[in-house]
């Protein structure tokens, strides 16, 4: 289902129990954001929660946004094409904003996190594969240095030190590198895909009345050689 005004302006809408607006988009099936400037800013919580969101971006101006609920849907990527600019202007306040349960798998997107949501507080990934590669921990903590909470557990001074003697080691210098060319890999196959597909939109297909060039050409060789078959039958039958 799109996220069409009409879906946004007859869906529920509540305070929480937190007290605030709250915008309630559950479970409707929505691929992508779109059309959210139908709701004037008015709310503090957007709930959309059981989609089939794959992208984080397209946000109008909400200034009052400060709590995003994403849990469950199919989320790859934060921003356009590795763009976060849109989102940090359009939603500079959020300070809260649960992923759990969607497709992240790159460290990449935890640094398109950081530069989207330079107020962001309380963030949750469980679920998401990025969270099984090594060091996720250290360098989410690293790369959202506002973090209060990450997955449910605070973050303590610790965890800030050893993640930033992580990012002065070598073995930090190697992960940024691999961060690095993983990037330059997703840019490249963004690149080819969109080649792909303006190939396929401007590849020419038959069109009734349009150039038959090849068609007339096969029907002329066939048309000869069947002449040149008939002519050879009658001088047989003329010996």
């Amino acid at each position: 289902m799109r996220l069409s005004s009409e879906v946004i302006t007859t869906s529920e809408q509540r305070p929480n129990a937190l007290g605030e607006r709250e915008l309630v988009l559950q479970g409707r099936g929505i691929p992508m954001i779109e059309h959210l400037s139908i709701t004037r800013d008015a709310y503090d919580t957007i709930d959309f929660s059981n989609n089939r969101l794959f992208a984080l971006d397209n946000f109008p101006k909400l200034l009052r946004l400060s709590n995003l609920m994403c849990s469950s849907n199919y989320v790859e990527r934060i921003g356009s094409g590795g763009n976060c600019d849109s989102i940090r202007k359009n939603v500079p306040n959020l300070t809260s904003l649960t992923l759990s349960y969607n497709k992240v798998s790159s460290l990449q997107q935890i640094q398109n996190l950081g530069k989207a949501f330079p107020k962001l507080e309380f963030l949750t990934l469980v679920g998401n594969p990025v969270t099984r590669k090594q060091y996720y921990r250290l360098y989410t903590i690293h790369s959202i240095p506002t973090l209060h909470v990450l997955d449910l557990q605070k973050i303590k001074q610790s965890e800030r030190d050893k993640a930033k003697r992580l990012l002065q080691s070598a073995a930090g210098a190697a992960l940024e590198l691999d961060i690095k060319l993983e990037n330059n890999q997703h840019q490249t196959d963004d690149t080819i895909d969109n080649n792909n597909n303006n190939e396929t939109a401007t590849s020419k297909t038959f069109v009734p009345g349009g150039d038959i060039t090849m068609n007339t050409t096969t029907t002329t060789t066939t048309t000869t050689t069947t002449t040149t078959n008939d002519s050879s039958k009658d001088n047989e039958n003329d010996k």
